[in-house]
């Protein structure tokens, strides 16, 4: 054969493959990338001032050199309803923060993350367990946490020591025993000083989280397995045995044992004042609270001498369970740019980027390669710790679920109402609102 057709076939065959690698290349799935035009994102955060942010802005735009990330500081009691007006009106940020309970009324309002700059595995792999709880819905990523935050015992170190207690409380048996050690009664109905504020619902802060948290120590089963009916009233049956327990009565009965004058674990009722207000003052041994009540304590009582402790469980032996509450960043389904404004998320959420931002902020991590370095941080370690073991429960509505568990304390303690009839009725009104939803 003529040497020409022997080049000329070569070339075909080397056409051939070029033209398979090509298309192998450019018609497989790639990494998206935000546009290169000049483009203004938006972001609406709650607590949290320009100046914490600006690092994180700087870092992202200097290498983004087409995008502007524009900072706005929402007021946090009209910040839910504000946002909902404007997403409406469609002028709504391209990027907002989410409370942790959010997802499923406001679901409908996000543009989930694509798989792409982030899948589930690494979501998972990367931040505390209870983000993926709270914001993952049918494996897709709805929201990106940033910092969280979780119940611990605040104590009064002076009053404890006063009345022989070297340590604060690691079990709910030892804060009722150390409580009654404490508490100081002038006269009936009214305390000189508290051992703990627990039993009622307005003067306790987060009274709904730390019964919420009681609840799910003691392995109360919320919702049926399609979260469309309550559940947190039934009887469950005990692991192993045959034995059948009320799990959600046991919890309301032991949080509002400390507000009935009947028990002798009483030590705080309506009359008392609100709990951080007595903490302050020196006359309150002992509450429950999260991590940014910390500088709120030092700014209205810096001579007090108070440290934290992990929050106490039903025993050491069991597994522990502490309670989050937080929030995530998420993407507007309105936004133009939401593959940039994703982008941005997944940077500043990045390990390099929030250990610098940690760096000046003192904020629990939301990534779990992160907490190991703030455990032995003498003001974050309680709360690092506890991030890990930190739970939450759905809320279709969360003002809804704040409000029905308020009156349900209230029940009990105003109205003398049982702990398991107090729990039906709190159930039924869950119920009552899940089905008008559905």
């Amino acid at each position: 054969m003529d040497k020409k057709y022997y080049i000329l076939g070569g070339i075909l065959v080397l056409l051939l493959i070029l033209a398979g690698v090509l298309f192998f290349t450019t018609s497989g799935p790639k990494p998206p990338s935000p546009s290169t035009d000049k483009l203004e994102l938006t972001w609406w955060k709650t607590f949290e001032d320009s100046e914490n942010v600006r690092e994180l802005l700087t870092d992202y735009t200097a290498t983004h050199k087409n995008v502007t990330v524009k900072f706005v500081k929402k007021e946090a009691s009209t910040y839910e309803q504000e946002l909902i007006n404007a997403l409406a009106a469609g002028a709504g940020p391209d990027i907002f923060s989410i409370h942790n309970d959010w997802l499923p009324k406001h679901a409908d309002k996000i543009s989930p993350m694509p798989d792409q700059l982030m899948n589930l595995r690494t979501y998972k792999e990367s931040f505390v367990d209870v983000a993926t709880t709270d914001f993952v819905k049918d494996d897709q990523i709805y929201a990106i946490p940033i910092a969280m935050d979780v119940l611990a015992l605040y104590y009064n170190k002076d009053l404890l020591g006063s009345s022989g207690i070297s340590q604060p409380p690691a079990t709910w048996p030892e804060l009722v025993s150390d409580a009654q050690k404490i508490t100081k009664v002038l006269k009936p109905g009214t305390f000189t000083r508290s051992g703990v504020a627990l039993g009622t619902s307005n003067n306790v802060n987060r009274a709904v989280d730390i019964l919420t948290l009681l609840m799910l120590q003691n392995g109360t089963k919320f919702y049926s397995d399609d979260f469309g009916r309550a559940t947190f009233d039934q009887r469950q049956t005990i692991p192993g045995s045959n034995q059948n327990f009320d799990p959600g009565a046991i919890a309301l009965a032991f949080y509002t044992q400390f507000a009935d004058p009947a028990k002798v674990s009483y030590t705080w009722n309506v009359r008392s004042d609100l709990s951080v207000d007595a903490f302050t003052q020196g006359k309150l041994a002992m509450m429950l609270s999260f991590q940014y009540m910390q500088p709120v304590i030092q700014s209205k009582a810096p001579n007090l001498n108070w440290d934290v402790a992990a929050v106490p469980q039903i025993s050491e032996e069991v597994s522990k369970v502490n309670f989050a509450n937080y929030w995530g960043e998420s993407v507007s389904k309105l936004s133009k740019n939401s593959l940039a404004a994703w982008d941005f998320l997944n940077f500043i959420s990045s390990k390099d980027e929030l250990t610098k931002y940690y760096a000046k902020h003192k904020l629990v991590a939301s990534r779990k390669d992160i907490i190991p370095s703030q455990v032995a941080d003498t003001d974050l370690g309680v709360f690092a710790e506890g991030a890990l073991t930190a739970r939450s429960v759905y809320k279709k509505d969360a003002n809804l679920y704040e409000g029905v568990f308020v009156k349900m304390i209230d029940d009990v303690i105003l109205r003398n109402t049982d702990a398991e009839e107090a729990l039906s009725n709190a159930a039924q009104q869950i119920n009552l609102d899940l089905q008008q939803r559905q």
